[in-house]
């Protein structure tokens, strides 16, 4: 039994790879249709999930230098993707917020994918949907640390495992 675990397992490690060259191939067309970079998009991501970050946050989420995120906000401001505001607990700084419609594009151009995605997962029960959602949580948390471990700025897992 535990051989066939071992091997089932190992299985799961060795599928994920190639899966995770085409998320970031889907992730790259997503950001050419939007008409900005892949570190664009991942900032569109983090601000989806956190709401205002400081351009700081937003530099250690995604890995990039202060500077480079200073200017990727800039990008994103010209493309009417982001605004910018004092942040009001202090003036001296600012904050940047997706704006609803850069969301809801991207979550356009996702869709195809997670339809496809929702068909796959429809004939799974509810345990092991409930098992799937732990190893992605757990495999997210997982990525994080190696990541942070790796000096790869400071990026946080999107969120709790809901049940």
């Amino acid at each position: 039994m535990t051989n066939d675990m071992d091997a089932a397992r190992d299985a799961i490690i060795a599928a994920l790879p190639s899966w995770q060259v085409l998320v970031v191939q889907h992730n790259e067309l997503v950001a050419r249709r939007m008409g900005v970079s892949p570190s664009d998009l991942q900032c569109l991501f983090v601000l989806s999930r956190h709401g205002t970050c400081t351009p700081g946050r937003l530099a250690r989420e995604i890995g990039l230098t202060t500077g480079s995120a200073s200017r990727m906000v800039e990008r994103l401001l010209v493309a009417g993707l982001v605004e910018r505001t004092p942040d009001p607990d202090d003036r001296r700084r600012v904050v940047v917020a997706a704006r609803g419609e850069a969301l809801e594009r991207v979550a356009e151009l996702y869709e195809p994918l997670n339809v496809r995605l929702r068909e796959l997962l429809g004939d799974l029960d509810l345990a092991a949907l409930m098992g799937m959602l732990d190893f992605v949580r757990a495999a997210e948390g997982a990525t994080v640390q190696t990541l942070r471990e790796q000096g790869v700025g400071q990026p946080s897992p999107t969120g709790p495992v809901m049940r």
